[in-house]
């Protein structure tokens, strides 16, 4: 297992010990099952999740005395999933009111660009790996930042970006960390969006990730087809005056600050590491 999903799987084994139908003599042998590839990720440099943190406390390299009797004491096993999973539910609610605000901060943020500019053209691109190059949390964070970087320099095919918004996320389909990135452009002075997402994630694929990474363009013409018959397109160019192109266009960002996707969280990011980030309004 890469180590994305090794983190997954620790989360999955510990949801399962939370469970009041868990066996409490399986413990140990459960925990055992991982702990090879849990150890080569263990990084103390890391914010874990509780599920994800509280399997490593219980691994006997890191296990304090006083919880041992976790696995011979049934009052304290039962304590233990008790709070575990309060510790869990705080830390998802945590995590849907960040993303509220992250909601409304990006509202307020495209009602501006919207203000500034009487035209927009928006360009989505998924950003992830191929099968096998997965990274780790630490090449995933260095590449972001290189990525961003060359779209806060307005570097070449990012040249008229006028904004930006960016999600980090670990799950879905491949398991793994990828990159939701929007990038906002001065509609007045930049065409063929279809062009432009191919380009961004080029970039991706061949300078930043030496084509481990791959990509999807969200703008591309039959993802674009697609929307466009169910009246849900909002990528592409944005004339302000267009409202229900408007209406589907904040509908689109929402995905990227979605509440309701409470399951594809960084289990283990860096200190300080920013999952959710846009960029700045000249009056802000």
């Amino acid at each position: 297992m890469n180590e994305a999903q090794t983190l997954l799987a620790i989360e999955n084994l510990m949801k399962a010990v939370t469970k009041k139908t868990y066996h409490r003599q399986d413990l140990e042998y459960d925990l055992d099952g991982l702990s090879k590839d849990a150890e080569l990720i263990f990084d103390s440099n890391r914010t874990y999740s509780p599920l994800i943190q509280a399997y490593f406390n219980l691994l006997p390299k890191r296990i304090r005395r006083s919880d041992e009797e976790v696995f011979y004491q049934g009052v304290a096993f039962q304590r233990f999933q008790s709070e575990l999973r309060k510790r869990h539910q705080e830390f998802i609610d945590e995590f849907c009111e960040n993303n509220k605000e992250n909601r409304k901060s990006l509202f307020k943020y495209f009602d501006g660009l919207v203000d500034d500019h009487c035209k927009l053209l928006l360009v989505r691109v998924d950003l992830f790996y191929r099968t096998g190059r997965d990274p780790s949390i630490q090449r995933f964070s260095q590449d972001i930042k290189r990525m961003i970087k060359r779209v806060q320099d307005k570097d070449t095919i990012f040249k008229d970006q006028v904004g930006y918004v960016y999600r980090l996320e670990q799950g879905g389909t491949s398991k793994g960390y990828h990159c939701h990135l929007l990038v906002i452009y001065n509609g007045s002075l930049r065409w063929g969006d279809s062009y432009i997402g191919m380009r961004i994630g080029e970039i991706w694929k061949e300078k930043i990730t030496g084509d481990d990474g791959l990509f999807f363009n969200c703008n591309q013409p039959d993802y674009k087809q697609y929307h466009q018959q169910k009246n849900q397109w909002g990528l592409g160019l944005l004339e302000r005056s267009n409202l229900d192109k408007t209406r589907n266009a904040q509908k689109m960002l929402a995905y990227l600050a979605e509440p309701e996707k409470d399951d594809q969280y960084i289990r283990g990011p860096l200190l300080g590491m920013r999952q959710f980030r846009r960029g700045q309004l000249k009056k802000d």
